[in-house]
């Protein structure tokens, strides 16, 4: 924010605002206008299963600090209610439920996201809730990394078997 004397309680809103979107690994900016409280209380609880957060921040606001940041919006984007969403856990698992509620409740609309510091279209957000969760990505790595171990394991085992004796189960005869 300027050097210019500004009254004390915008410099609060200013830096909630900045501290709120500082050191997240993603935002995403979504319309909420015309949702009940009883909804936007719902995707409230959703995201912090997530462990992501939604403010409702005035769009003069989101623009001062993205500035601040060296981030531009594409025109249009910061027009009417804006929630921002963010967080800093799986950004395709917030990805799917942001999509998922925008799905269930017709009134409500993505705008826009943010990731480290690149803005990305609403198309793009619906893309990354279309991808596996870090969970899974991690599940099948280590389910990759651990086949060949194993294949290695059941060769050698079967090499300590054939010496000891021969192996445990005997290999059907190729005559017919």
């Amino acid at each position: 924010m300027s050097n210019q004397k500004k009254r004390p309680e915008v410099v609060a809103i200013y830096n909630e605002v900045s501290e709120f979107l500082n050191g997240k690994a993603f935002s995403f900016l979504l319309n909420f206008g015309g949702l009940t409280v009883a909804q936007i209380a719902d995707l409230r609880a959703q995201l912090a299963a997530k462990e992501a957060d939604m403010m409702v921040i005035k769009n003069t606001f989101i623009a001062k600090v993205a500035a601040d940041q060296g981030i531009t919006f594409p025109e249009g984007i910061l027009v009417g209610p804006t929630a921002v969403i963010t967080g800093a856990g799986d950004i395709a698992d917030t990805a799917k439920t942001v999509v998922d509620f925008v799905k269930k409740n017709d009134k409500a609309s993505i705008k826009a996201g943010l990731m480290e510091k690149n803005v990305i279209s609403a198309a793009e957000v619906t893309t990354l809730s279309e991808l596996i969760s870090l969970a899974a990505q991690q599940a099948r790595l280590l389910g990759t990394l651990q086949a060949p171990a194993s294949k290695m394991a059941r060769v050698l085992q079967a090499k300590i078997d054939a010496e000891n004796g021969g192996a445990t189960e005997e290999a059907p005869s190729a005559e017919a």
